[in-house]
Formats: structure tokens, C-alpha cells, sequence
């Protein structure tokens, strides 16, 4: 039984274990189903279909070329079950790059070879296409051991398209599993990409409403607003301040006034000592005359003193009640300005407390100016009476109780007339605070800015001064060590010159000492020598 072999390469061919010399050793550029003689290109193999030959008859006869012709064309004819280009492409990109390739020129349709024993993929091919089969296929157990597939008769043939459809079947189940991973692996790809993509697009929006225009506006007017709030906070505690003292005043005020009833109605309870007053003044003696001249004319004085205190309490009491108005006016302004500026969601409820709190600060204003009207009146009623009763001749006694309740009530008067000039300061510190325009803002901020950088300037310059100040002190300690030490080596120079000095003064004496006894001595040899 001959075969059509197509060789791969010498190593297939020897390892098929034929002796079909003139297959093997054919050029690869050759047809392989034109052998170069009939003769050569077809041997008789054993009808046992071994691993070099292929299928041939019973008894052993030899093919033509005709019959190879034939048998060719019906294997062509019986239909094979081939590999799609699909399945062969979705093998081929999971398939490794080393599996070797069989590259036919003959008519379409596929060639499957046995595995090899090497590690390459068993090939299929189509015209002018190489593709690889993976080498794990399982392949029947009637195909080759080498790379070449040997056809028989035509019984033979018929058994082909089986095992060829379970090697695809195979195949495709493998590609199938392969393809369920792959989908499974890009589902997770795309779900972990959707998940950044969402990540991403929300720190995106994140960024873009943080650096928006819109946000930016809210926020400065946030700060306006806080500034706004910080201002009124400051407006609301000086107006309760002012409150407080307010209060205080009154309740001094109704103390001047129940001394003032209380001085009344001593006045009015004194007809008897008048009387005795006026009878023993009826003498007409002219120490008397001249008693009471002098008595009129210091209550002439008096009376004067006390109409001018008078109109000064007057002049300071209209001057009370035009800062009044002008902080009504004020506080009206204000208030009209709370009103007029719309109020944000949040500061809303803040807003209207505090609208509220001036409202009740405002009637309570007006109570204390209904008191200081009252205190006028009663004050006008009380320069009436004083009018009244200096008409007279009233006594000296009630002249100075009367003096010292308005010089109590001077010194009141100039109490809430500081008051007041604090309240028109702040007032005016308020309205500057609160009425400034923008321009005028950046103005002082512009010149904080100045101030500030003024002010560390002068802080450098202070902490410069300051280095200086310590540098020249340590300087001077320096030289107060080195004076000290000085004086004490003068102090030592001079104890060591008194030593000398005392030194010298013993040596003196000695020397003196010895002088004697020299001249004792000569006077000896001398008297000896005359002798």
C-alpha cells in the first residue's frame, strides 16, 4: 500500500520509520503529490497501516499515477471536516510562537498531522495562510506518528471525517474554556475601569465645583457676612454697655430728685424759724442793717451763682438731648440697614435676634429719654421754687443745702456728659466700622498692610537695636572684668610698693644702724692709734 507523504522536514521523515527514499529525499519546493518517477514515488508498505506508510489494498498491488489521482480525489470529495479560519485564529493567539508551521501550495483544505514528539504545535494550513494547531490536541489513534498523514483506499476514508471532527471538537472545547477565561478576565478589567472611571469623574467634579466661580463668590460672601455679623455683635455690646450706664444715671438721678423732695419739704416745714427770723430781725438797730446788707448781698451772690449754674445745667441738658437724637438717628440708620440687607439662610435667625435685641434696646432708650424729660421738668419746677423763695430773704443754712444739691447734680451732669462723649465716640467708631464702602475698606486694609509692615520693620529695627544693646553690654562687662582686674593687679602693685617702701625704710635703718657703728668702730681705731 503506497502513500502520498509530504515531507516537513529530514528529522519527520526518519523519525517516521518508512523506507520511502523518494518522498524523503524530495526538494521542498516539489509538488509533493508529483513524484519524479511512478515507480519511485510509490512502495509497498505492510497492509497494517505502519507509522512510514500509508493504507493500500489486500494484495499488495501497485498504484498508478492515475490512481493516486483518483484516491486523491476522493478524499477531496468524501468531505473532511476542517477547522474554521475562526477556531484556527482564536487557537493560534493563545498557541506559543515556537510551533512550526506546514505550508501547502495545493489545492484549499487542511492537512493535519500526528503530534510530535517535540514541543511544537501540530499544523494545519490553507493556501498561502500558516496557522498552528495547539500541540495538546488529542488526535485519533489511527493518525501518523510524524508530521505527514498518509491516505488509503476508499473504506479508509470514510473513517477520516470522524476522528477529524473529535480533534476539532476537542480543539474547540479547549479554544471554548480558554475564550470564558478571557471574557471573565475583561469583565473584571472593565469593572475595575468603570470603578476608577467613576473615582476619577467624581474627584473631577469635586475640583471643578471647589474651584468654581459660584463657590468662590459664596465664599466672600461668607466672609463679608461674618464680618458683617462680627461688627454687629460689637454694635449690639456697646449699645448694651451704654444700656447699663444708662440705667445707672437714671438710678442716680431718682436719688438726686428724692433729695430734692426731701429738701422741699424741709423748706415747707420751716414757717416758724422764718418767722422768728424775720422778728428778730424787725429791730431797727444798725448792727442789724448792717447784718442783714451783708446777708443780701452774699445771697445776692449766691442767687447769681445759682441762676448761672442754672443755665449751664440748661445749655449742657439741650447739648444731652442732640446726642441723644443723633444716636437715635444713628441707631435708626442701623437698624434700616438690617432691615435693607437680605439675609443669607443660615445668619437669617442670627439676623433677626439681633434686630430684635436693638428693638428692645431702642425702647428702652426711649424710657430713659421719657425720664430725662421728666427730670427736666422736675428741675424747672425746682428753679420755679428756688425763684420763688430767693425773692425773700432766705437763710444762709438753706442757701448752702441747696448748693451742695446742685453741685451734686453738676457733678452728675458732667458724669453723663462723659458718658455721652464716650457714646459719641463709639458711635462714631460704629458708623465708620459699619457705613464704610468697599473702596474705603481696602483703603484701611492697604494701610494695615503699610502699618504692619511698619510696624516689623521697626520690630527688626527694635530687635537690631536690641542685639546692639546686648552686644555692647556684654562688651562692657568685658571691660568691667578687665578694670577689675586691672585694679586689683594696681591694688597689688601698690600693697607690693608699700612692702618695698617698708623694705627699704628697714634697710635704711639698718643701714643707718651700721653707719653708727662705723663711726663708733672708727672712733676706737682712732683713739687706738694715737695711743
Amino acid at each position: 500500500m503506497y502513500g502520498s507523504a509530504r515531507s516537513v522536514s529530514r528529522a519527520d521523515a526518519n523519525h517516521s520509520g518508512g523506507r520511502d527514499g523518494g518522498s524523503t529525499g524530495q526538494a521542498p519546493g516539489r509538488s509533493p503529490r508529483l513524484p519524479r518517477s511512478p515507480r519511485m514515488g510509490h512502495r509497498r508498505t505492510n497492509s497494517t497501516g505502519g507509522s512510514g506508510g500509508g493504507p493500500g489494498g489486500a494484495g499488495g498491488k501497485t498504484l498508478s499515477m492515475e490512481n493516486i489521482q483518483s484516491l486523491n480525489a476522493a478524499y477531496a470529495t468524501s468531505g473532511p471536516m476542517y477547522l474554521s479560519d475562526n477556531e484556527v485564529a482564536m487557537a493560534g493567539d493563545h498557541l506559543p510562537k515556537s510551533g512550526g508551521t506546514i505550508t501547502t501550495i495545493s489545492r484549499p483544505r487542511v492537512t493535519y498531522g500526528a503530534r510530535s514528539s517535540g514541543s511544537s504545535g501540530v499544523a494545519a494550513s490553507t493556501p498561502n495562510i500558516s496557522t498552528t494547531v495547539p500541540a495538546n490536541a488529542v488526535l485519533p489513534a489511527g493518525m501518523m506518528g510524524g508530521d505527514a498523514l498518509a491516505f488509503g483506499d476508499h473504506h479508509m476514508a470514510s473513517t477520516v471525517p470522524h476522528s477529524l471532527r473529535q480533534a476539532r471538537d476537542n480543539t474547540i472545547l479547549d479554544l471554548q474554556t480558554q475564550l470564558k477565561e478571557v471574557l471573565r478576565e475583561n469583565d473584571l478589567l472593565r469593572r475595575e475601569v468603570e470603578v476608577k472611571e467613576s473615582k476619577l469623574s467624581s474627584s473631577m467634579n469635586s475640583i471643578k465645583t471647589f474651584w468654581s466661580p459660584e463657590l468662590k463668590k459664596e465664599r466672600a460672601l461668607r466672609k463679608d457676612e461674618a464680618s458683617k455679623i462680627s461688627v454687629w455683635k460689637e454694635q449690639y455690646r456697646v449699645i448694651q454697655d451704654e444700656a447699663q450706664h444708662l440705667q445707672m444715671t437714671v438710678q442716680a438721678l431718682q436719688d438726686e430728685l428724692r433729695i430734692q423732695r426731701d429738701l422741699n419739704q424741709l423748706l415747707q416745714q420751716d414757717p416758724a424759724s422764718q418767722g422768728r427770723d424775720l422778728a428778730l430781725t424787725s429791730e431797727p438797730t444798725e448792727e442789724n442793717y448792717r447784718r442783714l446788707h451783708a446777708e443780701h448781698e452774699r445771697q445776692a451772690k449766691e442767687l447769681f451763682l445759682l441762676r448761672k449754674t442754672l443755665e449751664e445745667m440748661e445749655l449742657r441738658i439741650d447739648t444731652q438731648k442732640q446726642t441723644l437724637g443723633a444716636r437715635d438717628e444713628s441707631i435708626k440708620k442701623l437698624l434700616e440697614m438690617l432691615q435693607s440687607k437680605g439675609p443669607s439662610a443660615k445668619a437669617s435667625e442670627e439676623d433677626q435676634e439681633r434686630t430684635r435685641r436693638l428693638a428692645d434696646a431702642e425702647m428702652h432708650r426711649h424710657h430713659l429719654e421719657s425720664l430725662l424729660d421728666q427730670r427736666d421738668r422736675e428741675i424747672s419746677s425746682l428753679r420755679e421754687d428756688l425763684h420763688r423763695r430767693f425773692e425773700g430773704t432766705p437763710e444762709s443754712t438753706k442757701t448752702k443745702a441747696l448748693q451742695t444739691v446742685i453741685d451734686m447734680k453738676d457733678a452728675k451732669i458732667g458724669s453723663m456728659e462723659r458718658s455721652l462723649r464716650d457714646m459719641e465716640e463709639e458711635l462714631l467708631m460704629l458708623k465708620s466700622n459699619g457705613l464704610l464702602s468697599c473702596e474705603e475698606r481696602q483703603e484701611e486694609m492697604k494701610q494695615m498692610e503699610v502699618y504692619r509692615s511698619h510696624t516689623k520693620f521697626m520690630k527688626n529695627k527694635m530687635e537690631q537695636v536690641k542685639q546692639d544693646l546686648s552686644r555692647k553690654d556684654t562688651e562692657l562687662l568685658g571691660l568691667q572684668t578687665k578694670l577689675e582686674t586691672l585694679t586689683n593687679q594696681f591694688s597689688d602693685s601698690k600693697q607690693h610698693i608699700e612692702v618695698l617702701k617698708e623694705s627699704l625704710t628697714a634697710k635704711e635703718q639698718r643701714a643707718a644702724i651700721l653707719q653708727t657703728e662705723v663711726d663708733a668702730l672708727r672712733c676706737v681705731w682712732r683713739k687706738k692709734r694715737q695711743r
